[in-house]
Protein backbone atom coordinates (compact mmCIF):
# COMPACT_ATOMS: atom_id res chain seq x y z
CA UNK A 1 0.00 0.00 0.00
CA UNK A 2 1.39 3.34 -1.05
CA UNK A 3 0.62 6.56 0.81
CA UNK A 4 0.99 9.49 -1.58
CA UNK A 5 -0.54 12.71 -2.77
CA UNK A 6 -3.27 12.65 -5.40
CA UNK A 7 -0.80 14.09 -7.92
CA UNK A 8 1.00 10.72 -7.93
CA UNK A 9 -2.12 8.71 -8.82
CA UNK A 10 -3.01 7.85 -12.42
CA UNK A 11 -6.45 9.43 -12.55
CA UNK A 12 -8.08 8.59 -15.91
CA UNK A 13 -9.99 10.98 -18.15
CA UNK A 14 -13.74 10.92 -17.60
CA UNK A 15 -16.78 12.58 -16.14
CA UNK A 16 -16.09 14.01 -12.68
CA UNK A 17 -18.97 13.98 -10.20
CA UNK A 18 -18.91 15.53 -6.73
CA UNK A 19 -20.75 13.59 -4.02
CA UNK A 20 -21.43 15.83 -1.01
CA UNK A 21 -23.25 14.65 2.15
CA UNK A 22 -26.15 16.86 3.20
CA UNK A 23 -28.62 17.03 6.07
CA UNK A 24 -31.55 19.28 6.87
CA UNK A 25 -30.88 21.83 9.64
CA UNK A 26 -33.83 20.44 11.61
CA UNK A 27 -32.23 16.96 11.67
CA UNK A 28 -29.32 17.99 13.90
CA UNK A 29 -29.47 17.21 17.61
CA UNK A 30 -27.13 17.98 20.50
CA UNK A 31 -24.73 15.27 21.68
CA UNK A 32 -23.38 15.70 25.22
CA UNK A 33 -20.40 13.38 24.80
CA UNK A 34 -17.19 15.36 25.18
CA UNK A 35 -14.41 15.90 22.66
CA UNK A 36 -11.02 14.33 23.17
CA UNK A 37 -8.11 16.66 23.88
CA UNK A 38 -6.61 15.55 20.55
CA UNK A 39 -9.70 16.66 18.65
CA UNK A 40 -9.75 20.01 20.41
CA UNK A 41 -6.09 20.62 19.60
CA UNK A 42 -6.82 19.68 15.99
CA UNK A 43 -9.64 22.21 15.82
CA UNK A 44 -7.30 24.87 17.23
CA UNK A 45 -4.44 24.21 14.79
CA UNK A 46 -5.67 22.50 11.62
CA UNK A 47 -6.14 24.43 8.41
CA UNK A 48 -9.12 24.24 6.09
CA UNK A 49 -8.30 22.27 2.97
CA UNK A 50 -5.99 19.85 4.73
CA UNK A 51 -7.25 16.31 4.36
CA UNK A 52 -6.47 12.60 4.22
CA UNK A 53 -8.30 10.10 2.03
CA UNK A 54 -8.25 7.08 -0.23
CA UNK A 55 -8.73 6.30 -3.90
CA UNK A 56 -9.63 3.12 -5.79
CA UNK A 57 -10.76 1.86 -9.16
CA UNK A 58 -13.97 -0.17 -9.55
CA UNK A 59 -14.93 -2.09 -12.67
CA UNK A 60 -18.20 -1.76 -14.54
CA UNK A 61 -20.48 1.20 -15.23
CA UNK A 62 -21.15 3.57 -12.36
CA UNK A 63 -24.50 2.76 -10.74
CA UNK A 64 -25.51 6.14 -9.28
CA UNK A 65 -28.35 4.76 -7.17
CA UNK A 66 -26.21 2.02 -5.64
CA UNK A 67 -23.28 4.33 -4.95
CA UNK A 68 -25.58 6.85 -3.27
CA UNK A 69 -26.86 4.13 -0.96
CA UNK A 70 -23.34 2.84 -0.26
CA UNK A 71 -21.94 6.27 0.60
CA UNK A 72 -24.90 7.14 2.82
CA UNK A 73 -24.63 3.78 4.55
CA UNK A 74 -20.91 4.19 5.21
CA UNK A 75 -21.52 7.54 6.90
CA UNK A 76 -24.46 6.06 8.76
CA UNK A 77 -22.40 3.16 10.15
CA UNK A 78 -19.78 5.45 11.72
CA UNK A 79 -20.85 8.17 14.15
CA UNK A 80 -17.65 10.17 13.70
CA UNK A 81 -18.63 10.90 10.08
CA UNK A 82 -22.17 12.15 10.72
CA UNK A 83 -21.40 14.49 13.57
CA UNK A 84 -19.69 17.82 13.94
CA UNK A 85 -18.56 20.34 16.54
CA UNK A 86 -20.10 23.77 16.90
CA UNK A 87 -18.76 26.85 18.65
CA UNK A 88 -21.18 28.28 21.20
CA UNK A 89 -20.93 31.18 23.68
CA UNK A 90 -20.21 28.61 26.41
CA UNK A 91 -17.74 26.50 24.43
CA UNK A 92 -17.74 23.71 21.91
CA UNK A 93 -20.50 21.14 21.66
CA UNK A 94 -21.12 18.09 19.51
CA UNK A 95 -24.06 17.81 17.18
CA UNK A 96 -25.13 14.79 15.17
CA UNK A 97 -27.64 13.47 12.67
CA UNK A 98 -29.21 10.04 12.49
CA UNK A 99 -28.09 7.68 9.68
CA UNK A 100 -31.38 8.00 7.80
CA UNK A 101 -31.10 11.82 7.85
CA UNK A 102 -27.90 11.88 5.81
CA UNK A 103 -28.53 12.49 2.12
CA UNK A 104 -26.09 12.67 -0.78
CA UNK A 105 -25.95 15.46 -3.36
CA UNK A 106 -24.36 14.34 -6.64
CA UNK A 107 -23.28 17.07 -9.07
CA UNK A 108 -21.60 16.49 -12.41
CA UNK A 109 -18.61 18.82 -12.80
CA UNK A 110 -18.02 17.91 -16.44
CA UNK A 111 -15.80 15.71 -18.58
CA UNK A 112 -12.03 16.23 -18.25
CA UNK A 113 -8.84 14.76 -19.61
CA UNK A 114 -6.58 12.97 -17.10
CA UNK A 115 -4.77 16.06 -15.85
CA UNK A 116 -7.97 18.06 -15.67
CA UNK A 117 -9.82 15.32 -13.78
CA UNK A 118 -7.04 15.08 -11.20
CA UNK A 119 -6.97 18.86 -10.77
CA UNK A 120 -10.76 19.05 -10.50
CA UNK A 121 -10.86 16.38 -7.79
CA UNK A 122 -7.98 17.99 -5.88
CA UNK A 123 -9.75 21.35 -5.89
CA UNK A 124 -13.01 19.76 -4.76
CA UNK A 125 -11.40 18.12 -1.73
CA UNK A 126 -9.38 21.20 -0.77
CA UNK A 127 -12.41 23.47 -1.07
CA UNK A 128 -14.82 21.33 0.95
CA UNK A 129 -12.82 19.86 3.84
CA UNK A 130 -12.97 22.10 6.90
CA UNK A 131 -12.33 20.90 10.49
CA UNK A 132 -15.00 23.28 11.78
CA UNK A 133 -17.78 22.62 9.28
CA UNK A 134 -19.74 19.51 8.30
CA UNK A 135 -19.53 17.45 6.16
CA UNK A 136 -16.09 16.30 7.26
CA UNK A 137 -15.82 13.88 4.35
CA UNK A 138 -16.62 14.37 0.66
CA UNK A 139 -16.38 12.08 -2.36
CA UNK A 140 -15.74 12.25 -6.09
CA UNK A 141 -15.99 9.83 -8.99
CA UNK A 142 -14.29 9.87 -12.37
CA UNK A 143 -16.32 7.67 -14.70
CA UNK A 144 -15.22 6.39 -18.11
CA UNK A 145 -16.19 3.52 -20.41
CA UNK A 146 -14.19 0.90 -18.47
CA UNK A 147 -15.32 1.67 -14.92
CA UNK A 148 -14.93 4.47 -12.44
CA UNK A 149 -12.46 5.87 -9.95
CA UNK A 150 -13.81 6.61 -6.47
CA UNK A 151 -12.01 8.93 -4.06
CA UNK A 152 -12.79 10.54 -0.74
CA UNK A 153 -11.14 13.21 1.36
CA UNK A 154 -11.75 13.64 5.09
CA UNK A 155 -10.73 15.90 7.92
CA UNK A 156 -8.03 14.19 9.99
CA UNK A 157 -10.05 14.98 13.12
CA UNK A 158 -12.58 12.25 12.27
CA UNK A 159 -10.25 9.69 10.74
CA UNK A 160 -6.84 8.05 11.02
CA UNK A 161 -4.66 6.13 8.56
CA UNK A 162 -6.13 2.75 9.50
CA UNK A 163 -9.61 4.11 8.77
CA UNK A 164 -8.33 4.99 5.31
CA UNK A 165 -7.29 1.37 4.80
CA UNK A 166 -10.55 -0.08 6.10
CA UNK A 167 -12.58 2.02 3.66
CA UNK A 168 -11.68 0.04 0.53
CA UNK A 169 -13.29 -3.24 1.59
CA UNK A 170 -16.21 -1.64 3.40
CA UNK A 171 -17.28 0.72 0.61
CA UNK A 172 -16.77 -1.87 -2.14
CA UNK A 173 -18.87 -4.39 -0.20
CA UNK A 174 -21.60 -1.85 0.52
CA UNK A 175 -21.69 -0.92 -3.17
CA UNK A 176 -21.96 -4.57 -4.19
CA UNK A 177 -24.73 -5.16 -1.67
CA UNK A 178 -26.58 -2.04 -2.82
CA UNK A 179 -26.37 -3.17 -6.44
CA UNK A 180 -27.81 -6.51 -5.35
CA UNK A 181 -30.86 -4.71 -3.99
CA UNK A 182 -30.28 -4.50 -0.23
CA UNK A 183 -32.15 -1.58 1.34
CA UNK A 184 -30.49 1.30 3.17
CA UNK A 185 -31.75 0.17 6.58
CA UNK A 186 -29.75 -3.05 6.28
CA UNK A 187 -26.68 -1.46 4.72
CA UNK A 188 -26.41 1.20 7.44
CA UNK A 189 -26.44 -1.18 10.42
CA UNK A 190 -23.39 -0.38 12.57
CA UNK A 191 -21.01 -3.29 13.10
CA UNK A 192 -18.36 -1.48 15.16
CA UNK A 193 -18.04 0.67 18.22
CA UNK A 194 -18.29 4.45 18.06
CA UNK A 195 -15.27 6.72 17.98
CA UNK A 196 -17.39 9.32 19.79
CA UNK A 197 -17.55 6.98 22.79
CA UNK A 198 -13.80 6.42 22.52
CA UNK A 199 -13.20 10.18 22.49
CA UNK A 200 -15.32 10.70 25.58
CA UNK A 201 -13.34 8.02 27.43
CA UNK A 202 -10.07 9.53 26.26
CA UNK A 203 -11.23 12.87 27.60
CA UNK A 204 -11.61 11.35 31.06
CA UNK A 205 -8.08 9.93 30.83
CA UNK A 206 -6.69 13.31 29.82
CA UNK A 207 -8.42 15.22 32.58
CA UNK A 208 -6.94 12.87 35.18
CA UNK A 209 -3.44 13.96 34.10
CA UNK A 210 -1.50 16.74 35.80
CA UNK A 211 1.95 18.29 35.82
CA UNK A 212 2.93 15.60 38.32
CA UNK A 213 1.94 12.73 36.00
CA UNK A 214 4.77 10.44 34.93
CA UNK A 215 3.82 10.77 31.26
CA UNK A 216 4.04 14.56 31.49
CA UNK A 217 7.45 14.34 33.16
CA UNK A 218 8.78 12.03 30.43
CA UNK A 219 7.55 14.32 27.68
CA UNK A 220 8.90 17.42 29.46
CA UNK A 221 12.36 15.86 29.73
CA UNK A 222 12.26 14.69 26.12
CA UNK A 223 11.16 18.06 24.73
CA UNK A 224 13.40 20.32 26.82
CA UNK A 225 16.32 21.76 24.84
CA UNK A 226 19.63 22.99 26.35
CA UNK A 227 18.29 26.55 26.43
CA UNK A 228 15.20 25.45 28.35
CA UNK A 229 12.61 25.75 25.57
CA UNK A 230 10.23 22.93 24.69
CA UNK A 231 10.86 21.75 21.14
CA UNK A 232 10.54 18.53 19.18
CA UNK A 233 13.68 16.86 17.87
CA UNK A 234 14.74 17.40 14.25
CA UNK A 235 15.69 14.87 11.61
CA UNK A 236 19.21 13.88 12.71
CA UNK A 237 21.07 14.95 9.57
CA UNK A 238 22.47 18.46 9.79
CA UNK A 239 21.60 21.02 7.17
CA UNK A 240 18.37 19.66 5.73
CA UNK A 241 16.23 22.24 7.51
CA UNK A 242 18.53 25.11 6.55
CA UNK A 243 16.08 26.45 4.00
CA UNK A 244 15.97 29.86 2.34
CA UNK A 245 14.15 32.49 4.37
CA UNK A 246 10.65 33.09 3.02
CA UNK A 247 7.33 34.49 4.10
CA UNK A 248 5.70 31.05 3.95
CA UNK A 249 7.04 27.58 4.72
CA UNK A 250 8.37 25.52 1.84
CA UNK A 251 6.11 23.03 0.10
CA UNK A 252 6.81 19.49 1.22
CA UNK A 253 8.14 17.10 -1.39
CA UNK A 254 6.91 13.53 -1.32
CA UNK A 255 8.30 10.17 -2.30
CA UNK A 256 6.96 6.62 -2.26
CA UNK A 257 9.26 3.68 -2.99
CA UNK A 258 9.13 -0.08 -2.67
CA UNK A 259 11.96 -1.34 -0.48
CA UNK A 260 11.45 -5.05 -1.02
CA UNK A 261 9.17 -7.70 -2.48
CA UNK A 262 7.23 -10.29 -0.43
CA UNK A 263 10.18 -12.70 -0.37
CA UNK A 264 12.55 -10.03 0.90
CA UNK A 265 9.98 -9.02 3.51
CA UNK A 266 9.72 -12.65 4.62
CA UNK A 267 13.50 -12.95 4.97
CA UNK A 268 13.67 -9.76 7.02
CA UNK A 269 10.83 -11.07 9.16
CA UNK A 270 12.69 -14.31 9.82
CA UNK A 271 15.80 -12.35 10.79
CA UNK A 272 13.77 -10.25 13.23
CA UNK A 273 12.11 -13.34 14.68
CA UNK A 274 15.44 -15.09 15.24
CA UNK A 275 16.71 -11.95 16.99
CA UNK A 276 13.63 -11.77 19.21
CA UNK A 277 12.46 -8.39 17.92
CA UNK A 278 9.33 -7.18 16.15
CA UNK A 279 9.16 -6.39 12.46
CA UNK A 280 8.50 -2.78 13.42
CA UNK A 281 11.82 -2.72 15.27
CA UNK A 282 13.49 -4.30 12.25
CA UNK A 283 12.21 -1.65 9.85
CA UNK A 284 13.03 1.26 12.16
CA UNK A 285 16.35 -0.43 12.86
CA UNK A 286 17.12 -0.50 9.14
CA UNK A 287 16.46 3.25 9.05
CA UNK A 288 18.82 3.87 11.97
CA UNK A 289 21.47 1.49 10.58
CA UNK A 290 21.55 3.39 7.28
CA UNK A 291 21.55 6.84 8.91
CA UNK A 292 24.65 5.82 10.83
CA UNK A 293 26.33 4.33 7.75
CA UNK A 294 25.65 7.43 5.65
CA UNK A 295 25.93 10.24 8.20
CA UNK A 296 27.57 8.83 11.32
CA UNK A 297 24.38 9.28 13.34
CA UNK A 298 24.33 7.04 16.40
CA UNK A 299 21.79 8.86 18.54
CA UNK A 300 18.45 10.08 17.26
CA UNK A 301 15.07 11.10 18.61
CA UNK A 302 11.75 10.87 16.82
CA UNK A 303 8.02 10.70 17.46
CA UNK A 304 6.26 7.39 16.82
CA UNK A 305 2.48 7.43 16.31
CA UNK A 306 0.77 4.30 17.64
CA UNK A 307 -2.82 3.14 17.51
CA UNK A 308 -5.24 3.30 20.45
CA UNK A 309 -7.67 0.64 19.18
CA UNK A 310 -7.58 -1.34 22.40
CA UNK A 311 -10.88 -3.23 22.15
CA UNK A 312 -12.39 -5.51 19.53
CA UNK A 313 -15.40 -3.26 19.05
CA UNK A 314 -13.17 -0.42 17.87
CA UNK A 315 -10.85 -2.54 15.69
CA UNK A 316 -12.70 -1.70 12.47
CA UNK A 317 -14.26 1.63 13.46
CA UNK A 318 -13.68 4.87 11.59
CA UNK A 319 -12.13 7.55 13.75
CA UNK A 320 -8.88 9.05 15.03
CA UNK A 321 -7.42 6.28 17.18
CA UNK A 322 -3.83 7.51 17.41
CA UNK A 323 -1.47 8.51 20.19
CA UNK A 324 2.14 9.71 20.15
CA UNK A 325 5.19 8.44 21.99
CA UNK A 326 8.67 10.01 22.18
CA UNK A 327 11.52 7.71 21.16
CA UNK A 328 15.19 8.15 22.07
CA UNK A 329 17.43 5.74 20.20
CA UNK A 330 21.13 5.20 20.87
CA UNK A 331 22.80 2.56 18.69
CA UNK A 332 26.37 3.16 19.83
CA UNK A 333 28.21 -0.17 19.82
CA UNK A 334 25.40 -2.06 18.05
CA UNK A 335 27.19 -3.43 15.01
CA UNK A 336 24.65 -5.61 13.18
CA UNK A 337 21.09 -4.89 12.09
CA UNK A 338 19.66 -7.36 14.65
CA UNK A 339 21.61 -5.54 17.37
CA UNK A 340 20.36 -2.15 16.17
CA UNK A 341 16.80 -3.52 15.98
CA UNK A 342 17.18 -4.73 19.55
CA UNK A 343 17.96 -1.17 20.63
CA UNK A 344 14.86 0.04 18.78
CA UNK A 345 12.73 -2.61 20.47
CA UNK A 346 13.96 -1.51 23.89
CA UNK A 347 13.45 2.19 23.11
CA UNK A 348 9.88 1.59 21.92
CA UNK A 349 9.06 -0.57 24.94
CA UNK A 350 10.25 2.15 27.29
CA UNK A 351 7.77 4.78 26.17
CA UNK A 352 4.98 2.78 24.49
CA UNK A 353 2.80 2.95 27.64
CA UNK A 354 2.58 6.73 27.10
CA UNK A 355 0.36 6.22 24.05
CA UNK A 356 -2.65 5.93 26.37
CA UNK A 357 -1.96 9.43 27.73
CA UNK A 358 -3.08 11.91 25.02
CA UNK A 359 -0.24 14.15 23.95
CA UNK A 360 -2.64 17.03 23.36
CA UNK A 361 -3.26 17.07 27.10
CA UNK A 362 0.50 17.00 27.73
CA UNK A 363 0.89 19.97 25.39
CA UNK A 364 -1.88 21.81 27.20
CA UNK A 365 -0.32 21.24 30.62
CA UNK A 366 3.21 22.16 29.52
CA UNK A 367 2.26 24.98 27.15
CA UNK A 368 3.86 23.25 24.16
CA UNK A 369 3.24 25.17 20.93
CA UNK A 370 5.64 23.25 18.71
CA UNK A 371 4.68 20.37 16.38
CA UNK A 372 6.68 17.18 15.65
CA UNK A 373 9.57 17.57 13.21
CA UNK A 374 10.72 13.96 12.76
CA UNK A 375 8.00 11.29 12.73
CA UNK A 376 8.37 7.58 11.97
CA UNK A 377 5.34 5.32 11.60
CA UNK A 378 5.17 1.59 10.94
CA UNK A 379 2.06 -0.35 10.00
CA UNK A 380 1.56 -3.96 8.89
CA UNK A 381 -1.47 -3.95 6.61
CA UNK A 382 -1.36 -7.58 5.42
CA UNK A 383 -4.28 -8.68 7.56
CA UNK A 384 -6.51 -5.67 6.98
CA UNK A 385 -9.90 -6.62 5.53
CA UNK A 386 -9.75 -6.53 1.74
CA UNK A 387 -5.96 -6.35 1.49
CA UNK A 388 -5.92 -9.20 -1.00
CA UNK A 389 -8.00 -7.06 -3.41
CA UNK A 390 -6.06 -3.78 -3.13
CA UNK A 391 -3.92 -4.55 -6.14
CA UNK A 392 -6.98 -5.24 -8.33
CA UNK A 393 -8.58 -2.02 -7.14
CA UNK A 394 -5.41 0.04 -7.67
CA UNK A 395 -6.05 1.17 -4.11
CA UNK A 396 -3.98 3.88 -2.51
CA UNK A 397 -4.20 6.04 0.61
CA UNK A 398 -3.78 9.77 0.10
CA UNK A 399 -2.71 12.88 1.95
CA UNK A 400 -3.12 16.53 1.02
CA UNK A 401 -0.12 18.66 0.02
CA UNK A 402 1.66 20.16 3.04
CA UNK A 403 4.07 22.99 3.78
CA UNK A 404 6.82 22.88 6.43
CA UNK A 405 10.48 23.88 6.58
CA UNK A 406 11.48 21.42 9.29
CA UNK A 407 9.31 18.30 9.05
CA UNK A 408 10.39 14.85 7.88
CA UNK A 409 7.79 12.08 8.02
CA UNK A 410 8.42 8.42 7.21
CA UNK A 411 5.62 5.88 6.83
CA UNK A 412 7.03 2.34 6.79
CA UNK A 413 4.56 -0.25 5.50
CA UNK A 414 4.48 -4.01 5.15
CA UNK A 415 1.67 -5.26 2.94
CA UNK A 416 0.91 -8.22 0.64
CA UNK A 417 3.08 -6.68 -2.11
CA UNK A 418 6.14 -6.27 0.11
CA UNK A 419 7.76 -3.32 1.88
CA UNK A 420 7.07 0.31 1.09
CA UNK A 421 8.23 3.63 2.48
CA UNK A 422 6.43 6.91 1.92
CA UNK A 423 7.89 10.18 3.06
CA UNK A 424 7.44 13.92 2.98
CA UNK A 425 10.19 16.46 3.59
CA UNK A 426 11.15 20.08 2.78
CA UNK A 427 11.40 20.72 -0.96
CA UNK A 428 15.05 21.72 -0.72
CA UNK A 429 18.18 20.20 -2.23
CA UNK A 430 19.78 19.07 1.04
CA UNK A 431 16.61 17.39 2.28
CA UNK A 432 16.02 15.73 -1.08
CA UNK A 433 19.54 14.33 -1.09
CA UNK A 434 19.38 13.06 2.50
CA UNK A 435 15.95 11.42 2.24
CA UNK A 436 16.58 9.80 -1.13
CA UNK A 437 19.92 8.55 0.16
CA UNK A 438 18.24 7.06 3.22
CA UNK A 439 15.60 5.27 1.17
CA UNK A 440 18.13 3.95 -1.34
CA UNK A 441 20.30 2.74 1.52
CA UNK A 442 17.40 0.93 3.20
CA UNK A 443 16.48 -0.74 -0.08
CA UNK A 444 20.06 -1.89 -0.61
CA UNK A 445 20.30 -3.19 2.97
CA UNK A 446 17.10 -5.23 2.67
CA UNK A 447 18.26 -6.62 -0.69
CA UNK A 448 21.63 -7.55 0.82
CA UNK A 449 19.96 -9.38 3.71
CA UNK A 450 17.79 -11.36 1.30
CA UNK A 451 20.77 -12.25 -0.90
CA UNK A 452 22.81 -13.47 2.06
CA UNK A 453 19.91 -15.61 3.24
CA UNK A 454 19.48 -17.07 -0.24
CA UNK A 455 23.18 -17.84 -0.51
CA UNK A 456 23.14 -19.58 2.88
CA UNK A 457 20.17 -21.72 1.85
CA UNK A 458 21.83 -22.66 -1.43
CA UNK A 459 25.02 -23.54 0.42
CA UNK A 460 23.19 -26.04 2.62
CA UNK A 461 21.19 -27.63 -0.18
Amino acid sequence: MEYTELSAYDVPPGEVTAWIPTAEPSAWVDDDRRLSHNHELHLDTAEAGSWIGSIMRLAGPLDHTALTLALRAWLGRHEALRGTVEETPTGRRRRAVAPADVSMSATSLGWFDAAGARSCVADLLADHIDPSAWPHVVFATVADTNGFTLVFGADHGVMDAYSQLLWFEEIATLYERARAGEPFAELAVATTGSHIDHSAAERVTGEAMSLESESVRVWRDWLTTPDGTLRFADFPVEGITDVPASAAPLPQAGLSQWLGDPRQARVLGELCKSAGVSFQAGMMGAMAYVLRAQHGVERMRFVAPMHTRYTTEHAAAVGWYVGLVPVTLDITGAETLPEVAGRVQAALAETKPLVRQPFARVADLLGVEDAPHFVVTFVDTRFTAGAERWHDWDARTLRAPARADDEVYLWLVRDPDGLNVATRYPAAVAAERAVRGLISGMSALIDEIAQVETSELEGTA
